[in-house]
This record gives C-alpha cells, sequence and structure tokens, in this order.
C-alpha cells in the first residue's frame, strides 16, 4: 500500500492481522508520494506510481520508481507519454507479462475530450519505458474522476473515487482491447464508500482495495469507511 504524501510502502499481511512481516519500508522517490502501487509477480518487484514531475525538456510526464522485495531501490524510471496538467496526470498503475515482453498500464484522468484511458508502455532492452498501445475506455466507465486500475486475470478493474463505482471488463491480449460484452459497473455496498483510492485483484472473482481520507465537503458517512483495507467479492458477470 502506498500513501500520496508520504515517500512510504506499506507491506501488509491479507490476513489484515498483526503480523512480524507487517512493515513501512522508506521508498526514495522523484516526488513527494505515489498514487499507486503494482507487483511484478515474477520477479517479485514493487513498481509506484509518481503521478507527475516536471521532466528535463519541460513537459510534465509520470514516473515510476522501481524496488526489489526487500525494499530496495532500483531505478526511477519516466513514462513518455506528457502529461497537460500536474494534477490530472496517472492515477493508476498495473503490470503484467505476455510471454518474454513486460508491460505497465496506466489510468490517465484526463483522456482524449475527456474520457479516461489506459496508456500501455513495453519495457525496452535498455531498462526505459516506450509507449505501445492505447485502452480508451467506453461509455460505461465515463465517470466523474478516476482513481486506480487493476489488470490480472485478463480482467480489468477501474475505480472511481467520486463516482463510487467499480467498472470490469474482459480484455482481449492479441487484440488489445476490451471484449465486446464483458463489461460490467458495479456499485458498492454503501454510499460510505466514497473515498476508494486504490484496488488490486486477489482472485478472478475477490478484490482488495484501499480508501483515502474523507474529504471536508463529503457526508459524515464517508467517514466510516475512509481511511481503511476493504475485500470486496465481485459478482459472477
Amino acid at each position: 500500500m502506498v500513501f500520496d504524501n508520504h515517500n512510504q510502502v506499506a507491506r501488509i499481511d491479507l490476513s489484515l492481522k498483526r503480523q512480524p512481516r507487517n512493515a513501512l519500508l522508506p521508498a526514495p522517490s522523484l516526488g513527494s508520494g505515489f498514487e499507486d502501487v503494482c507487483i511484478d509477480h515474477r520477479y517479485r518487484r514493487v513498481f509506484c506510481l509518481v503521478e507527475s514531475v516536471e521532466d528535463f525538456d519541460g513537459q510534465l510526464r509520470g514516473f515510476v520508481a522501481e524496488y526489489d522485495d526487500g525494499g530496495r531501490f532500483i531505478r526511477c524510471t519516466r513514462l513518455p507519454s506528457p502529461l497537460l496538467k500536474s494534477n490530472k496526470g496517472f492515477e493508476g498503475l498495473a503490470h503484467m507479462w505476455r510471454g518474454r515482453r513486460e508491460y505497465l498500464y496506466a489510468l490517465s484522468e484526463a483522456g482524449h475530450k475527456g474520457k479516461g484511458r489506459i496508456e500501455v508502455f513495453v519495457r525496452g532492452r535498455d531498462g526505459e519505458w516506450k509507449a505501445s498501445h492505447r485502452i480508451s475506455l467506453s461509455q460505461k466507465a465515463e465517470f466523474e474522476d478516476y482513481a486506480a486500475l487493476a489488470y490480472r486475470y485478463r480482467q480489468l478493474a477501474v475505480v472511481s473515487q467520486a463516482s463510487a463505482r467499480l467498472w470490469v471488463a474482459e480484455i482481449d491480449e492479441k487484440a488489445r482491447a476490451v471484449v465486446r460484452g464483458s463489461e460490467t459497473v458495479y456499485r458498492f455496498p454503501s454510499k460510505s464508500y466514497g473515498n476508494v483510492e486504490g484496488i488490486a485483484w486477489l482472485a478472478p472473482d475477490t478484490l482488495v482495495a484501499v480508501s483515502d481520507r474523507k474529504k471536508k465537503r463529503q457526508p459524515d458517512r464517508c467517514s466510516d469507511k475512509d481511511q481503511s483495507i476493504h475485500l470486496f467479492r465481485v459478482p459472477a458477470r
């Protein structure tokens, strides 16, 4: 788990009980805090997303800090796509292998014509991330904002904090597109879930989520589920 105002990564056992391995690990980076985190399950590396930083050429870009499973810093690499605004950069990150090729999926909050989209990057031989392709989100996923994404088991999930909705769809990896007819939008169990900020697949029908702190303008009910870890069973589609 990461924090948007601290350069630390929290390692928490999924039993959600006190365990010796639970820890706060320092995570040196270009920015102050992270927007999302994902894991390379093959080599047990951790990737932390920096939403936007001004690059050497004056352009705003997202960066990804990479660590080993012991929390040791490996590198920090730019995502080549330029951003328009510092607070409308990349909000979510997912990692996957396809054969010997390594990919990052980055959720962009300010996509084409105001719609969200997913920029996909492939690792080059030099270790840098190169633009690969783009997945545009459909009308069903036109939310007020975009907070995080998760991609595993050929299932893509995108969550909106402001809309309090979860969009799930299957991905055709060869066609690099959403499988037609596979999309579903879910509401959270109650209106108290107004601050979900991160998600990850634990199983094909189970998501773990984390929630941000309640904002002053939000209803008091949002404090019931803020700053917490949640487990959700996704209904069969």
